[in-house]
């Protein structure tokens, strides 16, 4: 399943779900949409941003 993301430098992509935990565990993301509702960074427990981004092939 898709999910759409806002990365840290506010450019947006889709993803697949299951590199959600991921981003979510090295603070890449600002926000997340699984399904017409935004889950905002605060909302997620994060780490600090990532200094790296890792984009699914």
């Amino acid at each position: 399943m898709g999910v759409l993301v806002c990365y840290d430098d506010f450019s947006y992509d889709v993803i697949n779900d299951y590199f959600l935990d991921h981003l979510l565990s090295t603070g890449c993301i600002l926000g997340f949409d699984r399904s017409e509702h935004w889950v905002k960074e605060v909302d997620a427990v994060l780490p600090a941003p990532c200094s790296v981004r890792h984009t699914p092939v």
